[in-house]
């Protein structure tokens, strides 16, 4: 199951299409229990999510989950990475981590004590408290500058059906020559996919040709918006490119990143996904909604 389960809902109101806002704790239990039952078995959260962490705390995801959390955006006047490690683990009730992720790429690239910052996080995986480590990006020269100055081991990266810049030639051979795992985060656009056209915010005049032709493809294919959505993170091969040794069967990603606030959300995407391999295809359809329009991929940059 290459579904990983996002928990920025567990402690904040978040997403563009989330009418529900933060999900409580009854509803994130049963979430827990769902996934469990599906197959899902890798939790991805951060100090930055509110108290999201210290739900999954209260509700033992630590024994049942690996857990994947996120050193938060430093200030240059910081200089170590520990309190917030701990912290993480204190909120998750847990003794060690799968995999620990710096949240804001810039603290590798442009901090005055980045040496000393992945030192830090390198020790704690030689001491066998985090199993990988590595970096959340936005973008593929970000990834390139990092994979080039430090041996990280994961990239948190980016994708759907719009932006589709890491899957590049490039960014695949880079990521297998440095042995890096991708974990696809952003794939509905925090639910911009699916909201009706009629409800969208004035911002995203300039792009609704695509989210038309987006809703178009999906119908084209008779598959539900959700199908083609997860399309672009499942289809998207390595051998695609021709870059890479693996097999045919291989993907580019090893985690999808996917947040909901129900289980009811959480079955809809487990059976999207596994819908996706009957899907009728062609890359060609795929890249055709590609977007390099950061004002529309990156919603940071959303005014709404």
């Amino acid at each position: 199951m290459k579904i990983a389960l996002g928990t920025a809902q567990f402690g904040l109101d978040y997403g563009i299409s989330n009418q529900q806002g933060k999900v409580n704790i009854p509803e994130v239990a049963n979430i827990l229990e769902q996934a469990l039952s599906l197959g899902i078995d890798t939790i991805d959260c951060a100090g930055a999510y509110g108290d999201s962490e210290a739900v999954l705390g209260k509700l033992g995801a630590s024994k049942r989950f690996n857990l994947i959390s996120k050193i938060p955006a430093l200030s240059i006047e910081q200089s170590t990475i520990t309190q917030f490690f701990e912290q993480s683990l204190n909120n998750l009730k847990s003794d060690s981590l799968d995999t620990m992720l710096f949240h804001q790429a810039e603290n590798l690239i442009e901090h005055p004590n980045k040496l000393q910052l992945f030192t830090q996080l390198a020790l704690l995986k030689k001491q066998k408290l985090i199993k990988n480590i590595g970096v959340s990006v936005y973008s593929p020269e970000q990834l390139k500058i990092i994979a080039e100055s430090f041996p990280i081991d994961t990239a948190q990266v980016p994708v759907n059906i719009f932006d589709q810049r890491f899957l590049s030639p490039s960014v695949m051979q880079l990521c297998s020559d440095k042995k890096i795992k991708l974990h696809a985060r952003s794939i509905f656009l925090q639910g911009l996919l699916f909201i009706e056209e009629e409800k969208l915010s004035p911002y995203f005049e300039p792009y609704k040709n695509k989210l038309k032709a987006f809703n178009a493809l999906a119908k084209h294919l008779s598959c539900t918006k959700l199908t083609l959505a997860l399309a672009i993170a499942l289809l998207a091969k390595r051998s695609t490119y021709k870059t890479c040794k693996e097999e045919e069967s291989s993907y580019c990603f090893e985690k999808l990143v996917i947040g909901v606030c129900s289980t009811k959300q959480l079955i809809e995407v487990v059976n999207a996904y596994e819908q996706v391999n009957q899907l009728r295809i062609t890359n060609e359809e795929l890249y055709s909604l590609a977007d390099t329009r950061l004002g529309f991929i990156n919603p940071s940059q959303w005014v709404v």
